[in-house]
């Protein structure tokens, strides 16, 4: 049977090196020094992230769609010191912080082009 549980989460990106690079150095993530010392071997890396995980996948060739649909969202509990810190690190932004009485959210684009989302929510 399918658990009701998301694995993973796969984002494309067209070297894998420089990606993991840019999701530690931008978004924070810690790297696996073990796991990163063979990237040259895999074309993954996984990131876990609690009970989902974020894998980037090298793709050759890989062209991100013009989707205005987010692949995914990651969550904040501050998200004006987030999009603070990005503007810091010339992210592209494709919206301001949009606002609803529960949640807060902005939209950016990862050094792919990829769309991702910062959450309150």
């Amino acid at each position: 049977m399918i658990q009701r549980k998301m694995n993973t989460v796969f984002i494309p990106v067209l070297n894998l090196k420089d990606f993991v690079d840019w999701y530690e150095k931008v978004l924070g993530f810690e790297v696996d020094p073990v796991q990163y010392s063979e990237i040259e071997e895999l074309p993954v890396y996984t990131f876990q992230m609690g009970e989902t995980s974020l894998t980037l996948e090298e793709e050759k060739g890989f062209t991100p769609s013009a989707s205005n649909v987010p692949m995914c969202n990651f969550h904040t509990t501050q998200i004006e010191k987030v999009r603070e810190d990005f503007h810091e690190k010339k992210v592209t932004f494709e919206s301001g912080i949009i606002t609803f009485p529960d949640f807060s959210y902005f939209n950016f684009r990862d050094v792919n082009g990829n769309l991702l989302m910062i959450c309150t929510g």
